[in-house]
């Protein structure tokens, strides 16, 4: 029953866009296509260098954190990689993967997947605090601003304080040695392993600095990318405040599980952001096209690199996950 409801979610993306699609003119979007510039689409896809570098060097600065090294040039194959599974599978679940590299290379795996979610909660916390400016440009689609300040402050809320039970020691150490081990007694031995693993981390303002202003910069470059696709279509009436806020609120949807890839959903804020300013729907599904065309791009290079640094098992091992600092 859970695993057909999980399904049904997930195709309401699709859904969406297939109704989209049915409505549209496909003359017009063809069009639209067609007289799309291709600069601006050439330099978005050739931003993507920069775009990993950045990342990866966050990535790093938080496994240096937890006591684990790993080369910058070996980090950008890796995140690379864990591009290309996060992009294809539920939720981006696959991103984890990157932990696993480490876990078979001889690094502690619990750490390793501790700075993999950590990574993806820094990301998150910028765009959820970005995604106010598109709750606030979709005001129209909701019943009043009470409801969208509830939006955003719920949303930022629970980032924030997962984000400080996984980075403040006390709060991590509470929730491994008190808390999960009376709702799976079984499981004690393992957080307790865990936690001696984790003692490296600690919310550092150096490292909270540090890994906000390289989530900033990244952030940053994601957006001049996806204005980039704005300007390829001439949808140049749209404010930059609308663009930030419309492309955060789409990251942060496609982490949902409604949808694959964030198609239909990507599709719905689109179009509910341009129509006001007197664009089409049309114009809308092929600038979504283009922001689909990124995520190919990642998973097209993502793949080539995962040859060049492919699974040995494809698996983590339970006893690689619990045998504490061995590795």
């Amino acid at each position: 029953m859970k695993k057909n409801l999980s399904l049904l979610l997930r195709l309401l993306g699709p859904a969406l866009l297939i109704i989209f699609l049915i409505n549209a003119d496909l003359g017009k979007l063809w069009l639209t296509l067609r007289e799309a510039q291709l600069w601006p689409i050439l330099l978005s896809l050739a931003l993507m260098p920069p775009f990993v570098i950045i990342k990866s060097w966050r990535w790093v600065r938080l496994l240096r954190e937890m006591g684990l090294t790993l080369k910058l040039s070996e980090a950008c194959l890796v995140y690379t990689v864990g591009l290309f599974y996060g992009a294809t599978t539920p939720g981006q679940a696959g991103d984890l993967l990157k932990a696993v590299y480490l876990g078979e290379r001889g690094q502690p795996v619990a750490p390793a997947m501790l700075s993999v979610v950590l990574d993806r909660l820094f990301d998150l916390l910028i765009m959820a605090a970005l995604a106010t400016l598109g709750i606030f440009a979709l005001g129209q689609l909701l019943p009043s601003r009470e409801l969208q300040l509830a939006l955003v402050i719920l949303m930022g809320l629970g980032l924030v304080t997962l984000t400080i039970f996984l980075l403040a020691r006390k709060p991590r150490e509470w929730v491994l040695t008190s808390v999960l081990p009376r709702i799976a007694p079984r499981l004690t031995a393992s957080l307790e392993r865990w936690n001696d693993q984790l003692q490296h981390l600690s919310l550092s303002p150096q490292l909270i600095v540090a890994v906000t202003i390289a989530s900033l910069i990244s952030a940053t470059f994601t957006f001049i990318r996806l204005w980039l696709l704005f300007l390829a279509l001439g949808l140049d009436r749209v404010p930059l405040y609308v663009v930030v806020g419309a492309s955060a609120l789409v990251a942060v949807l496609q982490v949902l599980p409604i949808s694959i890839a964030g198609v239909g959903v990507r599709d719905a804020v689109l179009i509910a952001i341009l129509l006001p300013y007197g664009y089409t729907a049309e114009q809308a599904l092929t600038l979504s096209g283009l922001f689909l065309l990124l995520n190919l791009q990642h998973i097209l290079v993502g793949f080539l690199f995962s040859l060049r640094v492919p699974l040995v098992s494809g698996k983590v091992k339970e006893s690689e996950v619990v045998r504490g600092d061995e590795g």
